[in-house]
């Protein structure tokens, strides 16, 4: 289970980094560049609205891994009760 916590701690980590990054360098691309401020105002929000696409994007993708280590958790936790299991049937035959 600690090797779990660890791979969420980096991959929420992972996650937090290129939101920030992302976010910080298109406002200060936003900030820096000579435009009226309605055109600024603009690719703020349409900025805004594809980093909430790409943090639904990369959200969906984690729950996505996190399910299928889950279910690889599950699996070998079964067959490990399974195997057990087996090796005390034999001890008793």
């Amino acid at each position: 289970m600690n090797n779990d916590d660890q791979e969420k701690s980096v991959m929420l980590s992972v996650l937090a980094g290129i939101g920030i990054g992302v976010l910080v360098g298109a406002v200060a691309g936003l900030l820096l560049a000579p435009k009226p401020g309605s055109e600024t105002r603009e690719n703020i929000s349409h900025t805004l609205g594809d980093l909430g696409n790409k943090i639904s994007d990369l959200s969906n993708q984690v729950a996505t891994r996190v399910k299928s280590a889950v279910e690889t958790g599950k699996q070998v936790v079964q067959d490990k009760i399974e195997k057990a299991a087996d090796e005390a049937g034999d001890a008793t035959a």
